[in-house]
C-alpha cells in the first residue's frame, strides 16, 4: 500500500490591537486583543510510519529543540488518553514563519497537529475540548483552534469570532528574534490600558500596541525600518514580536509599499484567511 502524505498549512497571525489591562494574582497578563489570521504561514506535511508501532512521533524542521519542548509533541501528548487508534507519524515543519516574530508560529504548529490527530487517531473530541487543550499550551494556540480571525480577551483565549476589513497585508521583518517572557516582564510595560468597546475594533485609530514603545526602544533594528519608512505607511507591530506590518485597502498600493520596504528589509504580502467558524 502507498504512503500518503498529508499537507497542511499552519498559518500565521498578527495583532491588529494589542492592550494590556490588567495583570492576574498568577503573573498573567489580561489582554484585549484583535486576531487576524493570514493566508500565508509554516507548511506542515504529515507521513505515517506503518514500520512503528503505537501513536509514535518523529518531528523535522526544528534544528536543536528538545523534542519534548516542542508544542507539536506537546500538543500530540495530550491527545493519547483519547486515541482509540495507533498509527505512528512523521510530521515534517516547513518553516516560513520567523522565530520572535509575533505570528504565532509555534501555536499555530500545536493547533495544526492537535485537529490533525484528534481525526488521525479518532479521539472525536469536539470543537470545545479541542479549544480547552489549545489553552494550556498558550495564549495563541485556542484562535487557531477556532480558525477565524478574532477578538481575544482574558489571556487571549476566550475568543469572540469577528471580521476585519484587512484586504492587503504587509509584513516587514527587521530580522530579530523577540523573547516574549522577557518583553512581559520589563517595567515599562503599560499594563493598566483602557478596554475599548467591541464595536469600535473595526476603527483602525483604535489598532494600538503596548508593545511598541518598548520594541522600538530595545531593539534597534526594528526602531531603524519604523523610522526609515514610517511617513511611507502607518506602521503597526504584531504581537510581542519583531514583526512590523502595514494593512491597504488597494493591492496597487500595497505593491508600491512592497517595493519601497523591500529596500530595507524582508517583506512579504500577504491577505486575510479566508475560513468558516467550524
Amino acid at each position: 500500500m502507498d504512503v500518503v502524505s498529508t499537507k497542511l498549512l499552519s498559518p500565521a497571525k498578527i495583532n491588529l490591537m494589542l492592550r494590556i489591562v490588567g495583570q492576574r494574582t498568577d503573573g498573567y497578563h489580561l489582554l484585549q486583543t484583535c486576531f487576524q489570521l493570514l493566508d500565508w504561514g509554516d507548511e506542515m506535511t504529515f507521513t505515517p510510519m506503518p514500520d512503528k508501532s503505537k501513536n509514535q512521533l518523529e518531528i523535522k524542521g526544528f534544528e536543536g529543540v528538545n523534542v519534548q519542548d516542542n508544542l507539536i509533541y506537546q500538543a500530540a501528548q495530550m491527545l493519547k488518553p483519547w486515541a482509540q487508534s495507533q498509527s505512528a507519524w512523521l510530521v515534517e515543519v516547513d518553516k516560513q514563519i520567523p522565530l520572535g516574530a509575533g505570528l504565532g508560529g509555534g501555536s499555530s504548529n500545536a493547533a495544526t497537529a492537535l485537529k490533525f490527530f484528534n481525526k488521525a487517531w479518532q479521539c472525536d473530541l469536539s470543537i470545545f475540548d479541542l479549544l480547552a487543550l489549545a489553552a494550556k499550551l498558550g495564549a495563541d494556540v485556542p484562535v487557531f483552534i477556532l480558525g477565524h480571525s478574532a477578538l481575544g480577551v482574558g489571556i487571549g483565549d476566550v475568543l469572540t469570532p469577528m471580521k476585519f476589513d484587512t484586504p492587503y497585508i504587509l509584513l516587514l521583518f527587521p530580522g530579530c528574534h523577540i523573547n516574549t517572557a522577557e518583553l512581559f516582564k520589563a517595567s515599562g510595560l503599560t499594563r493598566d490600558q483602557v478596554s475599548i468597546n467591541p464595536a469600535n475594533m473595526q476603527q483602525s485609530t483604535f489598532w494600538i500596541n503596548d508593545f511598541m514603545p518598548l520594541v522600538l526602544q530595545q531593539f534597534p533594528q526594528v526602531y531603524s525600518i519604523y523610522e526609515q519608512l514610517k511617513s511611507k505607511m502607518n506602521l503597526r507591530l504584531s504581537g510581542s514580536g519583531s514583526t512590523l506590518f502595514a494593512v491597504f485597502d488597494e493591492l496597487e498600493d500595497a505593491q508600491k509599499a512592497y517595493n519601497t520596504a523591500s529596500e530595507f528589509c524582508d517583506v512579504r504580502l500577504v491577505q486575510p484567511q479566508l475560513s468558516s467558524i467550524f
